[in-house]
């Protein structure tokens, strides 16, 4: 009984060892297409932020509200607020 235990565990781990090699090997075969999986993608839905000049929070610059000298505003209420200060 323990004889099988020890077998099965040796087979089991030496099995891993080769799945191991098999996925190194496979890695080093091909770099450039690890690369570029690796790699994220931008795409149209990604789109830059810009940081509110009231709150300092960041909205996406499609979100944004400018004044007329092309700062941010996360809202328009954030706009009067520093009309208002400055």
């Amino acid at each position: 009984m323990i004889v099988r235990l020890i077998v099965f565990v040796a087979i089991f781990f030496i099995g891993w060892w080769l799945y191991r090699q098999f996925v190194a090997f496979k890695r080093s075969q091909s770099p450039a297409e690890a690369k570029k999986q690796d790699s994220p993608k931008k795409d149209e839905s990604q789109e830059s932020m810009v940081r509110c000049e009231e709150c300092k929070t960041f909205t996406p610059r499609s979100h944004a509200i400018h004044d007329q000298e092309a700062r941010p505003f996360c809202s328009a209420e954030h706009l009067k607020a520093f009309n208002q200060k400055h």
